[in-house]
């Protein structure tokens, strides 16, 4: 059975990859959660995938932050004619 090490920053919290998408390209960040929380709500407008699945805003506080490994904020893409 494989064991997976949890990355831990020097206060003790697990960290992940925040990914976050701009007009440039996008802003790779290795954070825990506390960081991951305040970029979520720092943009509003930015669809959040989580270890590559799609979350609700209202389903963040659902998320076993335990398991992440990889979180993007992307720019929410609008369709239209």
């Amino acid at each position: 059975m494989k064991t997976r090490k949890k990355r831990m920053n020097k206060n003790g919290g697990k960290k992940m990859k925040l990914y976050i998408a701009n007009e440039r390209g996008h802003t790779e960040l290795e954070v825990n959660v506390s960081t991951v929380i305040e970029q979520i709500t720092d943009h509003p407008t930015h669809w959040v995938f989580v270890d590559g699945d799609m979350v609700m805003r209202e389903n963040i506080p659902d998320v076993d932050w335990e398991t992440v490994n990889e979180v993007r904020l992307q720019e929410a893409v609008v369709g239209g004619y």
